[in-house]
């Protein structure tokens, strides 16, 4: 049976943040004349390379890819993230890692997600949103003083790099700004119904202090280095006025 795989979409060239992390900057279309940034992080790990928040590349830029290393895992962070990991799941001998529940998209897990279960980088871990509406995780990983790869959940934002006129203004009337934050729009979707948006998911969010890292990378937004964690510190406190923190 063929399937009609999502067509790659704009995106920039792989560039290197780190000396074992990757980033490939492209493109989402949110309706027919919206576009916002999403990026693709990649990590390598001896031989082995790591797709976090996959993003189908053009077949010139996927020979490059492959330059770096082995495809051998591919990770969904986020639940409405996904179109383009059906593609690298079936294209390449990969493991393929995603939370239970975590299925807008296809395919389904080839390894779970689970808060502090395995992860495909020895010493890195998993932390889940487990207060929130739907799937949504962070990775930490041991990386030149720690680094935290998101989803949603937390973005840092400068100058609204790959987002069109309307993208950019869309993501400002939903409550963006720049630098790093806790999307408005992304809280209001998590909190379940019923629930309080000004505290839930603070304890999660306190849990997620309680990880030492010094830089960032989201599925949106830009790469945030060197001053991470002090950067969330301030976001979060900024979304839960009073929360505990590690000291």
């Amino acid at each position: 049976m063929q399937i009609n795989y999502p067509k790659p979409q704009p995106h920039g060239e792989i560039r290197q943040l780190l000396p074992d992390l990757f980033c490939v900057p492209g493109t989402v279309k949110l309706a027919p004349a919206v576009t916002i940034n999403r990026n693709m992080a990649i990590v390598r790990w001896r031989e082995d390379l790591i797709l976090v928040n996959p993003v189908r590349l053009r077949p010139s830029l996927e020979e490059k890819l492959q330059d770096l290393g082995q495809v051998r895992h591919a990770v969904r962070l986020g639940y409405h993230h996904g179109q383009d990991d059906l593609y690298y799941r079936d294209h390449f001998d990969l493991t393929f890692w995603r939370q239970t529940g975590s299925d807008f998209y296809p395919p389904g897990a080839d390894q779970p997600l689970k808060d502090g279960g395995d992860c495909p980088v020895p010493g890195g871990r998993f932390l889940e949103f487990s207060c929130g509406r739907f799937p949504e995780a962070v990775l930490w990983l041991p990386f030149n003083g720690g680094l935290l790869l998101s989803c949603d959940a937390l973005q840092y934002w400068g100058k609204w790099r790959g987002c069109n006129w309307l993208g950019r203004n869309l993501l400002r009337f939903s409550g963006m700004r720049v630098g790093m934050q806790i999307p408005p729009a992304w809280r209001i979707r998590m909190t379940p119904q019923g629930r309080d948006v000004r505290c839930c998911l603070q304890q999660d969010f306190e849990r997620l202090l309680q990880l030492s890292f010094l830089h960032l990378l989201a599925a949106h937004g830009e790469f945030c280095p060197d001053r991470a964690h002090e950067e969330v510190v301030t976001a979060v406190e900024q979304a839960f006025p009073g929360i505990e923190r590690a000291a």
